[in-house]
């Protein structure tokens, strides 16, 4: 077969397990699971790769798995997809795949193994890599710093646990693709890029009194907190609109009784910007508006700086194949050549290192990270995305996976991996200002 007859085929078989993919996304999104807890899921997709005949490596930081497929050697074609949920406010047990990480896992699932039954890689000379990455989303920064103190983890997401693992580093080109809710202007994005963030903890402790008897024998840490809120607040229209800054800290504690000054108060909040070096200043003025807090009322603050997430710098050369796969499937006036989120994700971390791209797609309603965010259109939901990302794989994989190889050869990376992980290092951080 010539590659247009082997997409054919492809396709072809990726619509006759569309009912084994949507299936599958409803099982998945049954066992929701938080970052590096993710046991079933994995255990779940195991199963899959299992009776489609591969065996899987698993327990990848912790609980990440990798299936491969191909000749030794050859260019290593990843596909890439989250495996945790996050918690939801609304949901059943209040965590639930409100980020659509179900439908990632079960789509590069449909598209792996649609090219292992027909032989692909082992035809056209690549490889292929089935990846499934925990903890994605930067939740449970406590129970993940124990971890990290066990010794279990030494970085705080899953995708930069599999970087130091080395399981990019035979990475030709990384593939993946992001659940999007519906939208009249576009039905798809292509290699929309993605803010950096890096992540802090300010604990407040001031001192305990009677709230009514002796208010002025106490030192109010929840006022400490309030007043370094207001004091980010002031800083907004310091950040430039190009850096494109967010910072939306939250409160995490703020008192036990009412009858009681508060002692302790916590924030926690995320620095996100468009570079490394946007972050970090932000992330100064952050840092003095907390220590303000405590100066104003005479108490502490422990600010805890733990690394986030690279910003994602898709790679052009793959964004433009990525764009004719997605042109064969729908109108190109369908595709959003040009988005740009300020949210972030894990996969910044991966494209600094290596060629990465990413498709978003629709067939979701409601609103993303909320307990209405739920699948509309289960064909664009669940299957069209995959023929896509097939179509993608096939390009880049003909003639030994030449042009895969090319991309790769070309690339220049944002950071070696040994100063990438020497980056990380630096931003673990913990400074206390006591007044």
């Amino acid at each position: 077969m010539n590659i247009s007859e082997l997409k054919t085929a492809v396709d072809a078989e990726i619509l006759s397990q569309r009912e084994e993919t949507i299936k599958l996304a409803f099982r998945l999104a049954s066992i929701p699971e938080a970052g590096f807890e993710e046991l079933e899921t994995m255990k779940e997709l195991e199963r899959q790769l299992a009776a489609c005949g591969v065996k899987a490596e698993v327990g990848l930081a912790r609980t990440g798995i990798r299936a491969t497929i191909g000749p030794a050697g050859a260019p290593n074609l990843v596909l890439l997809a989250d495996m945790d949920a996050l918690p939801t406010r609304g949901a059943p047990n209040d965590i639930m795949h409100s980020c659509g990480h179900h439908a990632q896992m079960s789509i590069m699932l449909a598209v792996f193994s649609a090219l292992h039954a027909l032989g692909i890689p082992e035809k056209l000379g690549f490889r292929l890599s089935l990846v499934g990455a925990p903890a994605e989303e930067y939740t449970h920064l406590d129970e993940r710093k124990a971890l990290r103190a066990k010794g279990e983890i030494r970085y705080l997401s899953g995708k930069q646990e599999l970087i130091r693992l080395g399981v990019f580093d035979d990475a030709a080109c990384v593939i993946k693709y992001h659940s999007m809710a519906d939208s009249p202007e576009r039905m798809a994005t292509v290699n929309g890029t993605l803010n950096g963030f890096v992540a802090k903890q300010a604990l407040f402790v001031g001192k305990a009194a009677h709230s009514g008897a002796a208010p002025d024998q106490g030192v109010n840490a929840l006022n400490a907190a309030m007043i370094a809120l207001m004091a980010i607040h002031s800083q907004r229209e310091t950040f430039r609109d190009s850096d494109h800054i967010r910072v939306h800290p939250i409160l995490k504690e703020g008192g036990t009784t009412v009858n009681t000054v508060p002692d302790r108060a916590r924030i926690e909040t995320y620095i996100r910007g468009a570079s490394i070096e946007a972050i970090q200043n932000a992330a100064r003025k952050v840092d003095r508006a907390l220590a303000a807090g405590a100066m104003a009322v005479g108490a502490s603050v422990t600010v805890s700086t733990t690394p986030g997430y690279q910003p994602f710098r898709p790679s052009d050369a793959l964004g433009v194949r990525l764009a004719a796969s997605a042109a064969r499937f729908l109108p190109e006036t369908a595709i959003d050549l040009h988005d740009y989120s300020y949210a972030s994700d894990d996969i910044g971390d991966v494209a600094c290192l290596v060629p990465a791209c990413q498709l978003g797609f629709s067939g979701f309603s409601g609103t993303i990270h909320s307990a209405d965010f739920k699948a509309s259109d289960p064909e664009r939901a669940y299957i069209l995305p995959g023929r896509i990302l097939a179509d993608l794989v096939l390009d880049l994989g003909a003639d030994g996976g030449c042009k895969a190889q090319e991309i790769r050869s070309a690339f220049k990376p944002t950071l070696d991996k040994a100063a990438y992980l020497a980056y990380l290092d630096s931003c673990f951080e913990e400074k206390t200002y006591s007044f």
